[in-house]
């Protein structure tokens, strides 16, 4: 699957106003979200690639499923990869998303005060609590956009990977990776016809983002990923005025592992 992208910055002071523009191009209220996200790396010591990469370079004539594609990426050159676990369901409030924060430090507390804690830990990937719901974790993989793309977006394949049972942990660890690090993001969402629309404030930064995003089934096929750019510019000249959204730099969005 390919995304086709293009993103702006927003100050903080101007937050709420320019949600509320969103939401009346959306026509539909803004829906918070609140996502755990665990970075991961491969243990595996980094090797010259054999493949060319970036965007559909790496994409063969049949479309691959999500699984195929991260398989693919991690055979090639290195990536991290994002373990996601979603705290706030669609259309649940920010006291829910308040209550979810205390949840899980009410459950890191309960690790550290059992003595597995300490100042290496991390948060559980799975929980054996009998009343606990089981987390809702999504592996993502962010391939770095195109190299030489002649459209006024960015463009990059994309792989997410829903993991429904098991241990999330025990997974990764069978694909030789990880965890580094992990972080949470804050923000809310939209849909415009096919464009997916997300303002958050990543971590430890004194502005908010503003992406807008398509995705195409079938990047091979240039009708589809035509479509999916016009609607991104359409989208883009009626936020003319509110927030400038355009290509960003091919290395900002680098997920290769140095």
């Amino acid at each position: 699957m390919h995304e086709i992208l293009l993103h702006g910055a927003v100050p903080t002071n101007r937050h709420g106003q320019v949600l509320s523009i969103l939401a009346g191009i959306a026509a539909m209220q803004p829906q918070p979200f609140h996502e755990r996200r665990l970075i991961y790396k491969p243990t595996r010591p980094v090797t010259r690639p054999s493949m060319q990469v970036g965007g559909s370079q790496a994409v063969q004539s049949k479309q691959m499923n999500p699984m195929q594609t991260v398989q693919g990426a991690i055979q090639g050159d290195l990536f991290y990869l994002h373990l996601v676990e979603d705290l706030v369901v669609d259309g649940r409030g920010k006291g829910d998303m308040e209550r979810n924060r205390d949840e899980e430090k009410t459950r890191e507390s309960e690790m550290m005060d059992s003595g597995d804690g300490g100042d290496d830990h991390q948060p559980p990937l799975s929980t054996s609590h009998p009343n606990a719901k089981p987390p809702n974790w999504t592996l993502q993989f962010r391939d770095i956009p195109e190299a030489g793309n002649r459209r006024p977006v960015t463009v990059r394949l994309i792989a997410d990977v829903p993991i429904t049972a098991g241990n999330a942990e025990a997974f990764m660890s069978a694909l030789e990776y990880t965890q580094t690090s992990t972080h949470h993001l804050h923000g809310h969402r939209l849909t415009h016809n096919s464009t997916s629309i997300l303002l958050f404030q990543p971590p430890s930064q004194p502005l908010y983002i503003l992406q807008l995003a398509v995705r195409v089934a079938d990047g091979t096929k240039p009708a589809l990923m035509d479509r999916g750019v016009k609607e991104l510019m359409a989208l883009k000249e009626q936020l003319k005025g509110v927030v400038d959204v355009d290509v960003v730099d091919r290395a900002v969005l680098d997920t290769r592992v140095r």
